[in-house]
């Protein structure tokens, strides 16, 4: 059995090879120039494809490649003698995300396990991960928000009571829930409202004269480049550490969300340029 360095070193050279051969950055091109529910199977998966209908192959993509993510991880996972809590916590919270179940209290008890995981990690992988924690969780509060906000007309107080908090108590400074709270006065349909905004790079498009509405699914796709970026680059900043092991997985995770998009694509019939703009896939976000 190999000593922690030695299995460090191991699995970050496996987990680079992995990823030279995944559909991430520009490889990802591939996914979404497949033309059929066939073809896209050949470019995944050895063997035959299975003989039965498209709706059917469709969702067969989608759960082999979940099963493939998943022996991935856990084979890489394996060759450490004691892993981290960290790396059994973000695949309970991977498998918590796709269960469907929305309840603040349960996200609440999820992040705060994940949280509680970071913090007990030494030196820089606590600062490291707490660091793409807070950004990815502070994302997803914002997205919820502005959802809340534009498609169901929430007030600010009740928007609040559906934020995950690191703490029991709604505090406006809250780590993990500040960012979204600052929004929450804002006028969804008011541009000059939204232009100073920490993260205006990720709005829609405004054009002068013509009437604006914040579009929170655009934005959702621009978080997506953002944070897939955010994960390569932390990848290969922190090599050998529980980081680049967390962002390896992050990275898994979104190609895992891109095969699902263009499999549910072609069943569809949409259009391939649709289909990447759904999985929030751009040129920008291969470089």
């Amino acid at each position: 059995m190999m000593d922690s360095s030695a299995a460090s070193a191991f699995v970050y050279a496996k987990a680079s090879g992995l990823l030279k051969k995944s559909f991430t950055g520009a490889n990802a091109n591939k996914l979404f120039s497949a033309k059929s529910l066939k073809e896209l199977y050949t470019l995944l998966f050895e063997g035959d494809v299975p003989a039965i209908p498209e709706n059917l192959l469709a969702k067969e993509i989608e759960v082999k490649a979940a099963e493939n993510f998943d022996q991935q991880y856990n084979s890489l996972l394996s060759y450490f003698v004691n892993p981290e809590p960290i790396l059994s916590e973000i695949i309970k919270f991977y498998e918590y995300e796709n269960s469907g179940i929305s309840d603040p209290e349960q996200d609440r008890i999820h992040v705060m396990n994940l949280w509680t995981a970071a913090e007990k990690l030494p030196g820089d992988d606590r600062k490291n991960l707490e660091k793409l924690f807070k950004t990815e969780i502070s994302f997803k509060n914002i997205l919820w928000a502005l959802r809340l906000k534009v498609y169901y007309q929430m007030t600010e107080d009740e928007i609040k009571e559906h934020l995950v908090y690191s703490q029991k108590f709604h505090s406006k400074s809250d780590i993990l829930a500040k960012e979204a709270m600052e929004i929450l006065g804002k006028d969804i349909g008011s541009y000059d409202d939204w232009k100073s905004w920490k993260y205006a790079q990720f709005l829609n498009p405004h054009e002068e004269g013509v009437i604006w509405e914040i579009d929170p699914c655009w934005i959702e796709r621009a978080v997506k480049n953002y944070l897939n970026k955010f994960y390569q680059h932390s990848f290969h900043k922190d090599p050998m550490s529980v980081t680049s092991f967390v962002s390896w997985f992050k990275i898994k995770q979104y190609e895992l969300d891109c095969i699902r998009t263009a499999a549910e694509g072609l069943r569809l019939d949409v259009d391939s340029e649709k289909v990447k703009e759904a999985a929030g896939f751009s040129e920008a976000s291969s470089k």
